[in-house]
């Protein structure tokens, strides 16, 4: 009866060597311990540029407004006062008593200038100029900046990583234990 009770005490004694030994090798790391990183990737990310490379120029004809004769804008013609006549009369049908002759007053002028501007417009003729435009050519060249690091390291099997803005040589691990 000794016998089989030390035989079951020392396989019970194995078995639990075997549980200790796989728990051992799981402990290598202790809790809040740190492990060398085994690789650091960059994460890109992609944008466009845009570049100028040259310019494609080209001929265009574009009308050009200029001088056909000769007239002065200074003085009073007929068109100058029929501009005024028209002012006046329109002046007439607003206001009354003082307003009415102060509203005749100013219909007179505006009609006059309006009428002496419209006769320098009648003055310009249009004639063609060939000129020469250049429209930018571009050119688009698409860059990677690198925007952070996936820093990784194998435990026991497994790959744990952590991102970072810059490459770090050591990650720390925190690993919760549970007891049976």
């Amino acid at each position: 009866m000794k016998n089989i009770i030390l035989a079951l005490f020392v396989m019970a004694s194995l078995v639990q060597a075997d549980k200790w030994k796989k728990h051992d090798r799981y402990n290598e790391i202790r809790l809040n311990d740190k492990v060398r990183v085994d690789e650091s990737t960059p994460i890109t990310k992609p944008y466009t540029q845009k570049i100028k490379v040259s310019e494609q120029c080209y001929e265009d004809t574009v009308e050009v407004r200029v001088a056909c004769n000769d007239r002065d804008t200074n003085s009073i013609g007929i068109d100058t006062l029929i501009g005024i006549g028209l002012g006046v009369a329109l002046g007439n049908q607003i206001g009354g008593g003082n307003g009415r002759d102060v509203a005749k007053v100013g219909g007179g002028l505006i009609g006059g200038y309006v009428a002496n501007q419209t006769r320098d417009s009648r003055g310009n003729c249009v004639t063609y100029e060939t000129v020469t435009k250049c429209n930018p050519v571009y050119e688009y060249k698409t860059k990677y900046k690198t925007i952070g690091y996936n820093n990784c390291a194998w435990i026991d099997g497994q790959k744990y990583c952590k991102r970072t803005k810059r490459p770090i040589r050591w990650l720390k691990i925190r690993r919760d234990i549970t007891v049976y």
